[in-house]
């Protein structure tokens, strides 16, 4: 297994030597103890997500869509394989401030600090691997850094979607458990209006009491896991701060009306 330094590189990753740095203060995606930026990290090997990098080759062009991927408290999660959709671990949410440090390290944007109390997928790998774990098994009841859009946080009996209408306008509200139908595919409409397809993706819940990003989803709404933008620059419908466009929910999940939300 190729690795950095001592660090296995893991699926879904590449190694990469930084030789331009536009933006020095930009966080790297697995900060070590002595580079935490990317000025820090210039002329050195890094690991960096594959979906993130462009070749030389392909600068001329660009990209149909771009990946883009912010209370400390003991919430119960589900912890979402980094590199698909399956739930890999439960465990406890514990911060999500930049600042605070894993393993001598800053948790750094868009992650949080998370306790892995049940391991469900045990080979699956982590999303910062050090030389002591690089599994999820390595992490049982060990606090680790987990990227926020992975993250579920959930009720004592969560439940997973069960979409019941027939409607293909609607989405139910109701809940069914987790015994119930797998997620299903669905378009994403323009949510003001314009009767567009946007996206496609798969309807995760419909519990008004879930969380998307840490808001509460609400009534008449569905947590929609996105697969494919369709029309990049469309708006959302509950902006955020890391969220603003469909493009920008590529590979996470976002809230959405459930008229606005047809199965396929």
């Amino acid at each position: 297994m190729y690795k950095i330094g001592r660090v296995p590189l893991g699926p879904g990753a590449a190694a990469v030597i930084v030789n331009v740095v536009t933006k020095a203060d930009a966080y790297v995606w697995r900060p070590t103890t002595t580079i935490f930026s990317l000025g820090q990290a210039m002329g050195s090997k890094i690991a960096w997500p594959a979906d993130k990098v462009i070749l030389d080759n392909d600068q001329g062009t660009t990209p149909e869509s771009h990946t883009s991927v912010s209370s400390a408290s003991p919430d119960k999660i589900l912890i979402i394989d980094w590199t698909s959709d399956d739930v890999i671990a439960e465990g406890g949410l514990f911060s999500t401030d930049p600042k605070q440090l894993v393993n001598n390290i800053p948790l750094g944007p868009n992650a949080a600090i998370v306790k892995i109390e049940k391991v469900l997928k045990k080979n699956a790998y982590l999303w910062r691997p050090s030389p002591e774990m690089s599994t999820i098994a390595d992490a049982l009841h060990q606090s680790i850094a987990w990227p926020i859009q992975k993250i579920d946080i959930i009720n004592q009996s969560p439940k997973r979607v069960s979409p019941l209408s027939s409607s293909p306008q609607s989405v139910s509200n109701s809940l069914d458990t987790a015994k119930s139908s797998p997620e299903k595919k669905c378009i994403l409409l323009d949510c003001f209006n314009s009767g567009k397809t946007i996206a496609e993706g798969r309807v995760v819940f419909t519990n008004p009491e879930d969380r998307v990003h840490f808001v509460p989803l609400g009534e008449n709404a569905s947590k929609v896991f996105v697969l494919v933008a369709k029309i990049g620059d469309a708006k959302v419908w509950r902006p955020n701060a890391e969220v603003e466009f469909i493009s920008d929910a590529l590979g996470t999940t976002v809230a959405w009306p459930n008229d606005k939300v047809i199965f396929v």
